[in-house]
């Protein structure tokens, strides 16, 4: 009988005494992501497959300037579908309930803008469009009824 290298219990395998052992004595010992990098910007350390610190990111764009017009113009392919997925992220951060509005199912929800997006001009910030005032959470059916006028908000 031989002593874990992990937690020193006794066990008849010759290093660890279970698989979890073996995975947090292999993971201390040979972590998979070493801050080996640094930013281009200023320099900081970094994981190794970035290459800016989350401060520096050009690409984190401020949506608070950036038009309806100006991502039309950029985005001529599913521009929805991107104004979508800021929606949800923005919906989320804000910590309201991830649950249906109408009838509190929570286990598919859809976030839903009040005001269509397509009903926007185009000078309107993304900021705009996507505020907390115009988002809902609806589940799947609820919200399939209110795209098509059958139940109101």
């Amino acid at each position: 009988m031989t002593n874990c290298l992990q937690c020193n219990k006794e066990t008849s395998n010759p290093k660890f005494c279970n698989s979890s052992c073996a995975a947090t004595y292999n993971n201390k010992k040979f972590p998979k992501r070493y801050m080996e990098g640094i930013c281009k910007i200023c320099g900081c350390p970094i994981t190794k497959r970035n290459v800016y610190c989350t401060e520096c990111n050009p690409f984190d764009l401020d949506y608070s300037t950036i038009t309806l017009g100006n991502m039309r113009s950029k985005r001529r392919y599913q521009l929805h579908s991107r104004i979508r997925t800021l929606s949800r992220r923005l919906y989320i951060r804000s910590g309201r309930p991830l649950e249906c509005s109408i009838c509190g199912y929570i286990k598919f929800i859809d976030i839903c803008h009040k005001r269509p997006i397509y009903l926007f001009p185009d000078d309107t910030p993304i900021s705009v469009v996507n505020s907390l005032d115009n988002l809902i959470a609806l589940c799947p059916n609820h919200h399939k009824e209110f795209d098509n006028n059958i139940i109101t908000l």
